[in-house]
């Protein structure tokens, strides 16, 4: 989601894990913190800061 009151859905990221989740194996797995990292990032740095 973008910021804001007239948030909307700002980009689409498949999730790789299947359902349902062990949260312990995911965990373990590098690309959970390459999502994570990606996400984050996503969140803040495009649009934390988003004066529209």
């Amino acid at each position: 989601m973008t910021n804001g009151a007239a948030a909307k859905i700002g980009e689409s990221i498949n999730i790789p894990f299947p359902r349902p989740c062990d949260r312990d194996r995911i965990m373990e797995d590098p690309e959970f913190y390459k999502l994570r990292i990606y996400i984050l990032d996503y969140l803040y740095n495009r649009f934390a800061h988003d004066d529209e």
